[in-house]
């Protein structure tokens, strides 16, 4: 029945997109080549030198050679497998959807269990320091001191969600759960470093301008203005603010540059553009989803963890600006 049902709600999401594609062509070209120029301009230079690199490293060993004096105690704090940490490390570092893209890439080498899928992507799955410190700090919120200030509360929000989730929720499972490992696409598992990283980065180029034309159909039939209104009269934050919430809350980027245009104070909007790059938004879960579906994590409660890790950030920022700017 389930299943019945969702096949009809994306039967039918498609065909109203269609329509709205042969009623609105001019502002669908318009929002599509929004998508593929951020894609080209934003997406490409950050994320694809460091697939290359990480697929290299991760062709030859799990914890690529790291000592065990940073993955013992790694493994130890988050209740996980030690060849996790090269998630966490490039996760940090590159953003989204590295960390899932090497999370699946171990598994398929036999190198991580399920379970240690599903607990590294409560805490290892994350905006980049690039997107935060550069994007959302200096270009919207014109603050470098506010750009170090989220980075430090993201990294907190990171760590203290996978230490909690890692050590109660998911500790029980894994006494009882042992997984077998994945026996993915031979051509996957040979493909070389390049080629591996060019599909990868297609497939979130496709992501972006799929959302980025979501998006805009909203926005054109004037769906988030009726819902951002309606929402500001139950809480205190002007529609504006809700409506660019509503923007990040289905893809990250667009949220967080509306943002720039925001009549609110600067812990506002800082503590508003930190659950978005927290919570990564639909079009980021999407990526996500895509790139671990061999591993059959899952994904429900990965969304639950992403918006512990958003709030969690949100308020930690809210409080250290308020509190030092």
């Amino acid at each position: 029945m389930k299943n019945i049902l969702k096949i009809n709600l994306v039967t039918s999401s498609a065909v109203l997109a269609m329509v709205f594609l042969l009623i609105y062509p001019k502002q669908t070209i318009y929002f599509a080549k929004s998508g593929l120029l951020a894609w080209f301009n934003n997406v490409i230079p950050s994320l694809f030198p460091f697939m290359v690199a990480v697929n290299i490293i991760t062709g030859r060993s799990g914890n690529a050679g790291f000592p065990h004096f940073l993955t013992k105690p790694f493994g130890k704090l988050f209740n996980v497998s030690e060849n996790g940490f090269i998630v966490f490390l490039f996760g940090l570092l590159s953003g989204y959807p590295l960390g899932a893209k090497i999370a699946s890439d171990l598994y398929c080498k036999n190198q991580l269990e399920r379970l240690d899928v599903q607990k590294l992507m409560v805490f290892c799955s994350n905006a980049g320091p690039m997107f935060i410190v550069g994007t959302l700090s200096c270009a919207v919120l014109n603050s470098v001191k506010v750009g170090y200030i989220l980075l430090l509360c993201s990294i907190l929000s990171n760590v203290l969600t996978g230490i909690l989730i890692n050590n109660s929720i998911l500790r029980f499972t894994a006494s009882t759960e042992r997984t077998v490992f994945a026996c993915c696409n031979e051509n996957k598992r040979n493909s070389s470093a390049v080629q591996n990283s060019c599909e990868a980065v297609i497939r979130v180029g496709g992501y972006v301008v799929l959302f980025s034309v979501i998006g805009g159909m909203l926005e054109t039939l004037d769906i988030t203005d009726v819902f951002s209104s309606l929402i500001s009269s139950f809480i205190p934050i002007n529609s504006y603010d809700i409506k660019s919430m509503l923007s990040g809350i289905l893809e990250m980027t667009c949220g967080v540059n509306s943002l720039l245009n925001s009549p609110s104070h600067l812990a506002l909007k800082s503590a508003l553009g930190a659950f978005m790059v927290s919570f990564g938004g639909v079009s980021v879960i999407a990526q996500c989803a895509d790139f671990l579906k061999d591993t059959k994590i899952n994904i429900p409660f990965f969304v639950f963890c992403k918006l512990i890790n958003g709030t969690l950030t949100s308020v930690f920022t809210y409080l250290c600006i308020t509190a030092f700017l």
